[in-house]
């Protein structure tokens, strides 16, 4: 009955010891993995220097994918593998995900174990897109990202990383009315980004910006057109003030020119007063020959102007 009980325990010792060994080995081929993207084109690496007399085989796990006896190939195409005899693996699809293992022998005897490559493929992440939602009568509002499966989550608030990991994301839609919320879904292939998503189920009741513009900056535009057309009004009544200041200048020579002309000139009716006294007879008849000569009364000889216009 002892020698019983010790065989059973000696099983079950080792049907555990299988089961960790079992658990290692699939977490460990997991680890090892070479990742590749659906579509895409991956080569196995022979780490082995190939003679042309030599026999190779490439297994996918346990199956021969290909098999080439010296220069004659049995399984496969001659292109699946180049030169050095590392396999070519075209338009990958998830079922060429596996464990790819090479053999080789030479002169009938094998090379040894050589290095083999767990190849995982995987789909390229999709653009993602973000949906919003208003819930608790629109106080409340949630945003959720379009993800596949097995794909990491980041969320997004204004260009800022949230701590978020989920598909949802939920806030008060006061605290966040003006805030863009965006999801970046990854792999181990690659990364996309969404675009940014503004909740509308809380409305301030001044928005913060017009057509998309926020409302500080056409304020700030507004204020420096109002003070640019301020100093084209300074700047153009100055000039006006400064020609009408040249202009009555201009006028006040004038008017002085006139009277320094009337008092170096006699008066006309005074000078024909003196032609007219004894003596002066001569002169009176050379005169009354020339009427044109006559200064009309009261006009600028120089500038041809009347008093009146100079006043």
């Amino acid at each position: 009955m002892t020698t019983v009980k010790k065989k059973m325990a000696s099983a079950a010792t080792i049907a555990v010891f299988l089961l960790c060994c079992f658990i290692t080995a699939s977490t460990g081929s997991q680890d090892d993995c070479v990742y590749a993207a659906t579509g895409s084109s991956f080569t196995v690496p022979l780490r082995y220097k190939l003679k042309e007399s030599d026999n190779l085989r490439w297994f996918k796990d346990t199956r021969i994918i290909f098999y080439r006896r010296q220069k004659q190939v049995i399984t496969g195409k001659n292109d699946d593998v180049d030169s050095t005899g590392s396999l070519k693996l075209k338009q990958l699809t998830k079922d060429k995900s596996g464990r790819y293992k090479p053999e080789v022998y030479t002169e009938g005897i094998n090379a040894g174990d050589l290095p083999s490559v767990h190849l995982c493929v995987l789909d390229r992440v999709q653009t993602p897109n973000v949906t919003m939602t208003c819930t608790g009568d629109k106080t409340r509002v949630s945003f959720t990202c379009s993800v596949g499966q097995n794909e990491k989550i980041e969320w997004f608030k204004d260009g800022k990383q949230l701590a978020e990991k989920g598909k949802t994301v939920t806030r008060v839609a006061k605290d966040v009315a003006n805030a863009h919320f965006s999801c970046n879904v990854s792999n181990t292939i690659g990364s996309e980004i969404s675009l940014p998503v503004q909740q509308i189920c809380y409305k301030p009741f001044f928005s913060e910006t017009i057509f998309g513009i926020s409302i500080w900056v056409l304020v700030g535009g507004g204020a420096g057109i109002v003070l640019i057309l301020i100093l084209i009004v300074i700047i153009c009544c100055i000039r006006i003030r400064r020609k009408k200041h040249v202009r009555l200048n201009d006028e006040r020579e004038l008017y002085l020119q006139w009277s320094n002309q009337e008092q170096e000139q006699p008066d006309y009716y005074d000078h024909r007063y003196l032609q007219q006294l004894p003596g002066n007879t001569s002169n009176m008849a050379e005169n009354s020959n020339s009427p044109s000569n006559i200064p009309k009364p009261g006009i600028c000889t120089h500038c041809g102007l009347k008093r009146d216009d100079l006043k």
